[in-house]
């Protein structure tokens, strides 16, 4: 069963591939604004900030009508506005698909 969503609609959620730290490293995640991973949303709009710290990673979305990416070969800062419907979402690191991980979104 799912839990309680992570945010609620219309919040702000981080995306982030690599580190600040070390931008190479192999690491993707998708958390709230306190830093809690995102494993369940309610369906609607979100804004999701997304820092691509690396030239060897991107963080790439897909999902019910959501297919989104960052470029691989650059770094990059940006923010997307997204709609998310009930289903299954995962994101992931295209040249590296074992860097990956997903939520639920519930009606």
């Amino acid at each position: 069963a799912n839990g309680p969503p992570s945010a609620a609609v219309g919040a702000t959620l981080i995306a982030t591939v690599g580190t600040e730290d070390d931008p190479e490293a192999f690491e993707i995640a998708l958390t709230t604004e306190d830093g809690q991973d995102v494993t369940t949303l309610a369906a609607g709009e979100y804004t999701i900030d997304v820092t691509d710290y690396s030239t060897i990673h991107n963080f790439a979305l897909s999902g019910q009508g959501v297919d989104e990416a960052t470029s691989v070969s650059e770094v990059e800062q940006t923010t997307w506005t997204v709609t998310v419907e009930p289903g299954e979402y995962t994101y992931v690191c295209d040249p590296h698909p074992s860097m990956s991980g997903g939520f639920a979104v519930t009606a």
